[in-house]
């Protein structure tokens, strides 16, 4: 488990990458399909929204908020850990026509089948608030996963211009400053709450009860989609029934 705040991240980014070398060295060292790696998050005072243009109405208006500390997965959810568990709970294989699968970002799972998941593993899924906070870099509030830069994307994020369609095995970009991997691209990731819409700045946010509203919020992007969605404040609604090639997941707790 690591603890990284966002204050000292921006320093850690370069260091991280000549202490680990390329990316499959960091990964044999820190991926297990057997387990989630944890990373801890200091929280902060954090601008939720789009901060950067300002014309995106669905993350406006701006507003600030407090996060708590809290643990996130360094890596999406793989195929082989979400099998495994499937399998010990006799539970439906996704995409059971997916070759291979091992490290392959898992998709094709419902947002109640992803929460099962992470409580089985100690967790849950990450709010909104935490998921952003997280891919943005805490404070340094970026634009993508990684950077802000949109002709470096393509180092940290597996999107429509690169995947040719196709997942990549979790881990094999470049990570952002917390050294979580793939909050931008690769395959969306469900949140476990849903804002119905965003609160002006000082207000509290009413949390829609998930129980009897059945609409989710998706982030990051995915392998299919533009620039735009992979934006760390762009948020998408979905079904929680919903179940598609292009959506997985990671876990949180706190």
């Amino acid at each position: 488990m690591t603890t990284i705040n966002s204050r000292s991240a921006a320093l850690l980014t370069t260091g991280l990458l000549l202490v680990f070398g390329c990316t499959s060295t960091r990964i044999l060292s820190e991926y297990d399909p057997e387990k989630i790696s944890w990373v801890s998050i200091d929280g902060g005072d954090f601008l939720v929204g789009d901060t950067f243009f300002g014309s995106n109405d669905d993350a406006l208006p701006v507003h600030r908020v407090k996060v708590d500390d809290f643990e996130i997965s360094r890596f999406e959810t793989s195929f082989e850990q979400f099998d495994a568990w499937a399998r010990e709970n006799g539970l439906p294989i996704p995409m059971v026509e997916e070759f291979p699968r091992g490290r392959i970002a898992v998709a094709d799972v419902s947002w109640a089948e992803a929460l099962a998941f992470c409580r089985a593993k100690g967790g849950r899924l990450p709010s909104e608030v935490e998921w952003e906070y997280a891919a943005a870099g805490g404070e340094l509030k970026q634009l993508y996963a990684g950077t802000s830069d949109t002709l470096s994307l393509g180092l940290y994020a597996n999107f429509q211009d690169t995947s040719g369609g196709l997942a990549l095995p979790v881990g094999s970009l470049q990570p952002n400053v917390f050294g979580l991997y793939d909050m931008s691209g690769n395959v969306a990731e469900w949140i476990g709450d849903y804002y119905q819409s965003y609160p002006e700045d000082g207000e509290t946010p009413i949390l829609a009860d998930t129980s009897v509203f059945d609409l989710r919020i998706i982030r990051g992007g995915s392998k299919w989609t533009d620039r735009a969605a992979l934006s760390t404040y762009w948020r998408t609604g979905t079904l929680s029934h919903v179940r598609t090639p292009t959506v997985g997941f990671r876990c949180a707790r706190d």
